[in-house]
């Protein structure tokens, strides 16, 4: 009993420490726009875990492989990239990575939310979206096991409303 009870308080532990990241950017966030690069931000919405003073672990996102920064409620980050078809991934806490893949284009700009994956429940997907954030178009994973141990996702935004919910956001 010792034995579980220590595993339990190491894991609990574990996850106040992750959920104590804040937002951090790699790359510069004050850089000049490259035309020829495409601009992808992403983001994550405050939702009523944010605004009751909550937080969700940081979500880790890469580009290709690479870590460009992490992301916490009501916050976002940027990242230019050259044109092509670029791996993306996020990961929140201790559970598996989702992987995806879009193309951008030289001088585009992408939105990209952070939010719960969606169960295909509709009263439950729009409570995990009014709690924790994730509107948009959910994106495809590249697996099976990618979608379904994941605990964030990524949803694209059309430029629109990617634009309004970043002049909402603070930066990284």
């Amino acid at each position: 009993m010792g034995q579980l009870y220590r595993i339990v308080l190491v894991f609990c532990a574990v996850f106040q420490l992750a959920a104590c990241a804040g937002t951090s950017a790699i790359e510069s966030q004050s850089r000049l726009r490259d035309s020829r690069l495409a601009r992808m931000y992403f983001l994550r919405e405050q939702g009523v875990l944010g605004a009751l003073g909550g937080a969700a672990p940081a979500a880790e996102i890469r580009v290709d492989g690479k870590p460009v920064g992490s992301v916490t409620n009501g916050s976002y980050i940027f990242v230019d990239r050259p044109p092509g078809l670029l791996k993306l991934s996020v990961r929140n806490g201790i559970s598996l990575a989702f992987e995806t893949e879009t193309r951008v284009e030289a001088g585009g700009t992408y939105y990209f939310n952070i939010g719960v994956p969606k169960t295909g429940a509709p009263g439950m997907d729009l409570l995990n979206q009014a709690y924790a954030g994730g509107s948009g178009q959910q994106m495809r994973a590249q697996s099976p096991l990618s979608a379904g141990f994941s605990g964030a996702v990524l949803y694209s935004l059309d430029p629109t409303a990617g634009a309004a919910e970043i002049a909402r956001l603070k930066p990284g």
